[in-house]
């Protein structure tokens, strides 16, 4: 059985607004006075868990339209994630070879490009 969700409000006054914008946040960054409707998130951290990996944020932010378009492509075949997590998934890698140097980076890379490879074996078949 689902998890009925509790609809909430928020209320933003015209003086919170007003500090927020004195605060020198810009009329894009803030709420305007007014009540908003909150659902409360199902993605909360349960308490003493500080693994970040466990823990979803809401942000609102710009991609190239062919980049969105790709990615829900995608996710349009059988079997595959949605297409916000596959755009995790692909930014998670990113984050994670960070670590690496810039030489390994490009080995992985290597080793992964199957057109690559197979221009390699031919290469080396006629060697």
């Amino acid at each position: 059985m689902a998890d009925k969700v509790k609809e909430r409000f928020y209320t933003v006054t015209e003086a919170e607004y007003q500090a927020e914008l004195a605060s020198g946040l810009t009329e894009d960054e803030v709420l305007k006075p007014g009540k908003y409707r909150v659902i409360p998130s199902r993605f909360r951290p349960k308490p003493g868990d500080t693994d970040l990996k466990n823990c979803k944020v809401k942000v609102t932010m710009y991609i190239d339209a062919d980049v969105l378009a790709y990615f829900k492509k995608r996710a349009e075949q059988p079997n595959a994630a949605p297409y916000q997590t596959q755009i995790n998934n692909e930014l998670r890698k990113i984050m994670e070879s960070s670590g690496s140097s810039d030489t390994e980076s490009v080995e992985r890379e290597i080793l992964n490009d199957k057109q690559f490879l197979k221009a390699l074996k031919k290469k080396l078949e006629t060697v």
